[in-house]
This record gives structure tokens, sequence and C-alpha cells, in this order.
């Protein structure tokens, strides 16, 4: 069923690939092209970084699945999904992240799938938040049920990308809040968003699940920015494909 709605979209909205925004057919993600220059990185199950940072640094989250790295086509997909609804890349790259997820033992004994929450403006700017999306594609193949009345997100001007490490947690400790006092104990949390950076912004969140109760906390992300190394002690190497 879902095939022939995707078919009969397609008449009206005609399907385009997320990277480099050509037509493409009506039950394709990503063109060939695009599709082929995709690159491979590995990633820590436990902090999700290609550079592990499990030795130096505290992150309040038990684990973290990431899909596919923050480059080429991939960037340009995750982009599109960002801002200008893409959402193929999450349809895309879903599956991959529920194997992960299943891989790493995240989903035994999950009780709640949630997400990084948007502030109000930017909701009301995009219409949609994508780690919602990506949370309910996750909820639908793994059966645990979404809730995205956990956290919210206060009014920031900080633009993350442009911020050093240390200046992302701080930002990221003031920026997050629980969304209500709901208690959580002994419940074990899927943690979902688009892109994990320096993971100041998913162990933030982490932290304030774990302060409503939560038992473990895991994270599920689409893709992960990958460091050189230069400093991989504070987790601020620099930024490869941004």
């Amino acid at each position: 069923m879902s095939g022939l709605i995707d078919w009969a979209a397609d008449l009206i909205y005609p399907n385009r690939c997320p990277s480099c925004d050509r037509f493409i057919p009506w039950d394709r993600l990503f063109c060939e092209e695009c599709e082929s220059a995709f690159e491979e990185r590995s990633f820590c199950p436990k902090c999700g970084m290609n550079v592990c940072v499990c030795e130096s640094r505290e992150l309040y989250y038990d684990g973290c699945a990431v899909a596919a790295p923050y480059l080429g086509e991939i960037r340009r997909g995750v982009l599109a999904l960002k801002y200008h609804r893409g959402f193929n890349a999450a349809k895309y790259f879903a599956p991959r992240l529920c194997r992960l997820i299943d891989e790493y033992g995240f989903s035994g004994g999950a009780d709640i799938i949630t997400a990084v929450p948007m502030n109000r403006a930017r909701r009301a700017q995009t219409g949609y938040n994508q780690a919602e999306y990506i949370a309910k594609l996750i909820s639908k193949r793994i059966s645990v049920p979404c809730d995205f009345k956990l956290l919210k997100k206060k009014l920031s001007s900080a633009i993350q990308h442009e911020l050093s490490a240390e200046e992302r947690m701080k930002a990221a400790a003031e920026a997050y809040s629980p969304y209500k006092n709901k208690s959580l104990a002994g419940k074990t949390v899927i943690l979902c968003d688009d892109i994990i950076t320096t993971g100041s912004t998913l162990s933030e969140c982490a932290k304030i699940l774990k302060s409503l109760g939560a038992k473990k906390v895991y994270c599920a992300v689409i893709s992960g920015t990958v460091l050189d190394g230069a400093d991989k002690n504070k987790g601020s190497g620099k930024i490869v494909g941004t």
C-alpha cells in the first residue's frame, strides 16, 4: 500500500535525490550516482565518535548508533532533511540505523523513543522536527512507542557549527530542560537526532532524561561528523566535511 501511495504522490510531486536534487524514479531514495559515492566510516558504539573519546569525556548516554558519516553526498542529503523536507535521507538510513540498534543491544528492553527537541521559533519556521521524523521511522520498525513530551529547547541565538567543543557543551547545558516532570523511573529510552558532532547535545538531553529516572539512554543518529584526531582527548579535533 505504501508503494502505491508513493507512486501516486510522485505524479504530483516528482521524486528528487536529496543530495543532488535531480529527478529520480518514484521507488528510489537517492540517485545511483550519489548512492555509489557514499563513504564508509566506523563510529564508537559507546560515544558515537569516529575518534573515540570514551576515556576522556563524561557522557551521560550509554551508547550511540551512527548510520553514516556526515561527508559528501550523505552530508548534502542530511542537510536536505534538516532544512528542505528531504525525507528520503531519513528513509534511506533508518533501516541501517535499526540494524545497528539491534546489533548493539539498544532495542532490547527499550520502553520509549524520543527526539532532540526544537525550539518553537525554529519549529514554526520549518514546520517539522527532523529528529522526530527519524524517531517515528525507527518506532515503526522496532515497535517501541514515541513520546516527544519529555524534553524542550529554549530559544537560543547560538549557531552550533560556529562553536568550539567547550562552547557547545556550555550552550547545550543552557538550552535544554524537561518538558514536564514526567517519571521515567527504570525506563530505557532511545534518543534520536540527525547529526552528532561533539555529543554535547545528546549528552545534555540524556542527563535530563536520567534526572527524570531513566535507567539507560541510548542514542540513534543518522550521521556523524568526522574528526581528524588532532585533539581527541577533548573531542575537538578538526571536523572534516562541514
